[in-house]
């Protein structure tokens, strides 16, 4: 992973991140007895990984035993971001405006190392939140990168049926495509049925999901495109991105500290799959310290590119079927888990299954019996 003074940054922005917890998050009071005090520049990723790995159920667990009770001043407010929920276990973190110019600026680095043009329109297919929804109900764009003037975003709801989908993109003469891998696999596959494709498409970029190298083949088959993929949780951002020079995934370590652990908690070495565990160097509102996000993965050798990042040869996990309407039709089974099911009963954790098309079967782990309504 990485060595040298990469990691000795990072060990430096983690002896301030340790102090700041112990001292101001109920939390980690106990957990970080011993660390919170250490001479300047002297913790270990020995020492580190000491620290007990952080599960999801005990962030569920803590509450606002979690969250900073003096944030510094210059980190800003605080807002909330939730999780997808796809491991079945939707949790909501506080980030602040010093998460997000770290997200921001990853988002950048992915544009820039894959030659984007930044002044191209995207056609986002994906999961909106309140503000997207109002504004592709209002066919208003927003610009897609930082930093820059940029050409336009224009959204679609991934709770729309493939088809429609893919009428839309052709209708809208998009630069690139944004959406998620088992979603493009349904758009290039009814391409390839119905003839219709997406003329001028330059690009496809995949985000959120398990993806699986056989649909780059499809999309370059079908509709003659490429496609870049990155690894990101809503918690914690942009986690790795595709190199530019191979299909692997470079650790945005500059932002976050992430571990490949085996079940006993020591570390993998390349070409071992484990555990993801990720640390986010700067979220001091709700610090995420070793957080086992529910993904398996694999390190990778260093790369010959020379960017220096550790390389994650293969990302698990997070894969999510699609679901099919009694038309035959599919689409991408989006029900806003930690929106609607969390806000309105004490869910912890659930699974749906699609046994056929007019049924599925929805169980739920919850702290309390549920009332009828």
């Amino acid at each position: 992973a990485l060595a040298g003074a990469g990691r000795a940054l990072q060990l430096r922005q983690l002896e301030v991140l340790l102090a700041h917890a112990a001292q101001t998050v109920p939390f980690y009071g106990e957990r970080l007895r011993g660390l919170a005090h250490l001479p300047p520049r002297s913790l270990t990723m020995e020492a580190f990984r000491t620290i007990p790995v952080l599960k999801r159920a005990e962030i569920q667990d803590a509450g606002t035993a979690l969250v900073s009770g003096a944030l510094p001043a210059d980190h800003g407010g605080c807002r909330d971001v939730q999780s997808s929920g796809s491991t079945g276990r939707p949790i909501t973190v506080k980030v602040t405006p010093v998460t997000g110019l770290f997200v921001q600026v990853a988002n950048l680095r992915y544009h820039l190392w894959h030659n984007r043009d930044l002044t191209a329109t995207v056609a986002a297919i994906e999961y909106l939140d309140e503000k997207k929804l109002k504004l592709a109900r209002e066919g208003k764009t927003v610009p897609w990168a930082p930093g820059y003037r940029t050409g336009r975003t224009v959204f679609l709801d991934i709770g729309t049926p493939v088809t429609d989908q893919l009428r839309w993109l052709c209708g809208l003469q998009a630069d690139y495509l944004l959406t998620y891998p088992t979603n493009l696999r349904e758009l290039v596959r009814r391409s390839r049925e119905t003839g219709m494709k997406p003329d001028g498409l330059r690009g496809v970029a995949t985000q959120t999901e398990l993806f699986d190298p056989a649909v780059r083949d499809e999309a370059r088959d079908v509709w003659g495109v490429d496609i870049t993929d990155c690894y990101s949780a809503a918690e914690v951002g942009m986690i790795a991105i595709q190199c530019p020079e191979h299909t692997h995934y470079h650790v945005q370590a500059e932002n976050l500290l992430v571990e490949i652990l085996d079940e006993d908690d020591r570390p993998c070495g390349p070409g071992e799959v484990g555990r993801v565990v990720v640390t986010d160097l700067h979220n001091f509102a709700m610090p995420l310290i070793r957080y086992e996000i529910g993904d398996y993965a694999v390190f990778g050798e260093a790369c010959a590119c020379g960017r220096g990042l550790p390389v994650l040869a293969r990302v698990m996990g997070r894969k999510r079927n699609m679901a099919v309407l009694p038309s035959g039709e599919r689409m991408w089974p989006s029900f806003r888990a930690a929106e609607i099911l969390t806000a309105v009963a004490p869910v912890r954790q659930f699974q749906m299954i699609q046994h056929t098309v007019e049924e599925i079967e929805v169980k739920l782990v919850v702290d309390a019996p549920l009332s009828a309504e």
